[in-house]
């Protein structure tokens, strides 16, 4: 008799209900998706001690554990060993480098088995934007401080309403909105549309933001011809879809390796990328790429700042895993990306793979890959994903009327 028998005879003689795992997952879901959305306002100055959050996020940890440990279903032993062994090195990255956001993620993301994502979804939009207003309130207030930012040589302001900068309100903009249309399976109405080109707008017209206005305007578009987006994206199919994220992946790594100051090609992308480039060289100049990680001491713009510093932050996400969580972690991100993108494409959830594939363009240049305040995307690895499963054929966008309300 094995472990997992002695374990399910347990459960079955204490009468202990399959509603108690997924109690267990929400409970480590919200508790982490809160305390990581508050650590990107500045709400974080009330804290009541700095390792306030982390504690949370220990506490999220083990109930997520625990419902792993007592709930989840595994084949046999080697499917549990595995899973372990993937968290062991994932863990390995996040003590090095001080980042414990990784495994925290990890954890959640095998507690979610057999739970509906279109819930997980759900949750996360409501979380999300009541987060937000309330951090916009408090920010209007005074009860929390309000930080505004420009670029350099630029006379307009940029504000961040209640966050640590305001390239973060938008990302989280993006991914909010994103969402959204994904819970929609991109099949928005005519006001559903106006509502999201007004949203675009406005976080343009506070934050200044390029990249997430870009792509929210992006995912708008889609929504109107997801049809034909559809079609594209399975004559291309996921062995090729996943050979341009890989090529991608890699070159704007190589390409950071390779930056020179010097070369007006160079001049030109890295303007493009707002600087990004240039630091993101710093890192391979002053750190090697390790198996397991290490810590990179940065200072970012974020937050508040007393006195002069010295800048130095690693914004693409795909370089941040490389260099802080290691070359390990990186590889497992890749795969996790292409299993994401592979089982999408089979169980015809091209809304979740629309969605992806937006993930990866964000992630080329931000950083909030592995932050579950902004990407959920991971959970689907395990999630039950029936909700986004489309018919074989695509049906035509139903036309606006009276009735889309009713």
């Amino acid at each position: 008799m094995d472990v997992f028998t002695i374990r399910d005879r347990w459960i079955h003689k204490f009468n202990i209900p399959d509603a108690a795992g997924a109690r267990l997952f929400w409970a480590a879901f919200v508790i982490l998706l809160v305390t990581q959305f508050s650590q990107g306002t500045m709400f974080i100055l009330d804290y009541p001690s700095e390792s306030f959050p982390y504690h949370l996020f220990m506490v999220a940890g083990v109930i997520a554990a625990i419902k792993v440990l007592a709930f989840n279903d595994f084949k046999d032993w080697k499917e549990l060993l595995l899973a372990i062994t993937i968290g062991l090195l994932i863990l390995a990255g996040c003590q090095l480098s001080n980042d414990w956001n990784f495994i925290y993620y990890y954890l959640v993301v095998l507690a979610s088995q057999k739970v509906k994502f279109e819930k997980i979804v759900r949750v996360f939009l409501i979380v999300v934007t009541l987060g937000i207003l309330i951090t916009i309130i408090a920010a209007s207030f005074g009860v929390i401080m309000e930080l505004t930012n420009s670029r350099t040589g630029d006379p307009r302001v940029r504000y961040a309403l209640g966050m640590v900068y305001p390239t973060d309100l938008a990302a989280r903009a993006f991914y909010l909105q994103l969402f959204y249309v994904v819970y929609r399976k991109f099949k928005l109405s005519l006001p559903e549309l106006i509502i999201g080109a007004a949203f675009t707008f406005i976080i343009y017209a506070f934050t200044d933001t390029r990249l997430d206005v870009i792509l929210m305007t992006l995912t708008l578009i889609i929504a109107v011809v997801y049809e034909k987006t559809i079609n594209l994206i399975k004559i291309i199919g996921n062995k090729y879809l996943s050979l341009i994220g890989v090529v991608s992946i890699l070159g704007i790594i190589v390409l950071t390796y390779l930056y020179r100051a010097s070369n007006p090609l160079f001049k030109i992308l890295n303007k493009l990328l707002s600087g990004r480039m240039e630091f993101g060289h710093q890192a391979f100049v002053k750190y090697n790429v390790t198996f397991f990680g290490q810590f990179v001491l940065q200072n970012g713009n974020g937050g508040i700042h007393h006195g002069a510093f010295d800048y130095f932050f690693i914004d693409c996400s795909f370089l941040r895993i490389l260099m802080m969580n290691g070359f390990i972690a990186f590889v497992l991100i890749l795969v996790a990306l292409y299993y994401l993108s592979r089982k999408f494409m089979q169980g015809k959830c091209y809304s979740l793979e629309i969605a992806l594939l937006l993930i990866v363009a964000s992630s080329l240049i931000d950083q909030h890959l592995i932050e579950i305040s902004f990407n959920i995307l991971f959970i689907a690895l395990f999630a039950n994903l029936s909700y986004f499963k489309e018919d074989t054929e695509i049906q035509p966008r139903k036309k606006f009327s009276h009735k889309t309300f009713s």
